[in-house]
């Protein structure tokens, strides 16, 4: 059962416990993004041993507090583990029907703040380490309880400069610089800073998380039978999902249009089907727009794979301990609807929880028997 507690925006103090709080859905995390879930305090009356505690009001205000869900405690985290916490961004108070009240991760309040004049000739992750502390971390202005951490170096170098007068929130622009090849990853988790207080830490790298060591299995693996409780597999070769047949194509100049060969799958048994698109209108390099419809056609060519494995919580490796978030984690589903079993590794880009079950949103890279 995940425990709750209302942790203050600005310095990460415990204000209260909320021990009847409930989320009305399953909490939510993906690298790079923001999530949101409302969650609700039921109806109560004064004095009532399911009252929550006399601050309740303080410990709900909108902007002004996250409120954290805690796992189980462990011998290392003995309050429990933070495993997600989203800021209060608006309350519904009902008489007799309690209060009801909207958060978003902290992601999301990087959507609230904007970037200055800024130019960098750096590393893309120390990039996202400046922008972050100077706009997003409690210092000379108010901002969140954060620390920013750098793992496996500054990265490829970066020219950018960034105005005032642009308008671009702190999300934004982190968005555009993880959204180009080969650009940065990051992520947001919370840690107890101390017995009474919790922080909020931001990892940047050029890949969240970690792959198996080579020639050896992630650690994390999910079996059916076993933890995993509701297992599906969704193959598809729609139009945006799969083609044998490839073109990369720009805006034409004058009555030239620059465009790709054709990028096909040879050994391919389907019947050929044709996938044309412009990566960017800017593109005049034949060569550069067939490196674009190469990397579509290793995409493609197979059509779209998509796995959902659902876990009992208390039995599943455990989220935070055993695996994190951009980790590649294992799977073995046995069942008639996949003779001989499906087995594989998939990268976890982000994960939903409930009380009793854990989610891994996975991106498959290796799979057998489908």
């Amino acid at each position: 059962m995940l425990s709750w507690v209302s942790v203050n925006a600005n310095t990460g103090s415990i204000i209260a416990d909320l021990p009847t709080l409930r989320a009305d859905g399953s909490l939510k995390a993906t690298l790079m993004r923001y999530e949101s879930q409302t969650v609700s305090l039921p109806p109560w009356a004064e004095g009532a041993d399911d009252a929550p505690p006399v601050n309740w009001v303080n410990a709900t205000r909108e902007g002004a507090v996250f409120l954290v869900a805690l796992g189980e405690a462990e011998e290392y985290e003995p309050r429990g583990v933070p495993l997600w916490g989203g800021m209060v961004i608006r309350r519904q108070r009902i008489p007799g029907g309690g209060v009801k009240m909207s958060l978003v991760t902290a992601e999301g309040y990087m959507d609230r703040v904007y970037v200055g004049d800024a130019t960098f000739n750096t590393g893309q992750n120390q990039i996202v380490k400046s922008l972050t502390e100077t706009y997003a971390k409690t210092g000379a202005k108010r901002g969140l309880p954060l620390r920013v951490e750098i793992i496996g170096g500054n990265g490829e170098v970066r020219d950018r400069t960034y105005e005032d007068s642009e308008d671009k929130t702190l999300y934004s622009v982190l968005q555009d610089l993880s959204g180009i090849i080969g650009g940065p990853e990051w992520t947001i988790r919370w840690e107890w800073v101390d017995t009474q207080k919790l922080g909020l830490v931001l990892t940047v790298s050029d890949r969240i998380g970690k792959p198996p060591p080579a020639g050896l299995n992630p650690a994390a693996q999910f079996y059916l039978p076993g933890s995993v409780s509701d297992a599906e597999l969704v193959e598809g070769y729609g139009a945006d999902e799969g083609a044998n047949d490839i073109m990369a194509v720009s805006s034409g100049v004058e009555d030239a249009r620059p465009q790709s060969p054709h990028q096909t799958n040879a050994t391919d048994q389907r019947p050929r089907f044709e996938y044309r698109w412009t990566p960017s209108t800017s593109i005049k390099e034949v060569d550069t727009l067939t490196a674009h419809a190469q990397r579509a056609l290793a995409a493609m060519k197979d059509g779209s794979l998509a796995l959902t494995l659902t876990a009992n919580r208390e039995e599943a490796p455990k989220l935070g301990r055993d695996w994190f978030i951009g980790d590649d984690i294992g799977f073995y589903i046995q069942a008639p609807e996949f003779p001989g079993g499906l087995t594989g590794t998939a990268r976890c880009v982000g994960w939903e929880l409930t009380d009793t079950t854990i989610t891994p949103l996975i991106d498959v890279t290796n799979i057998q028997g489908a």
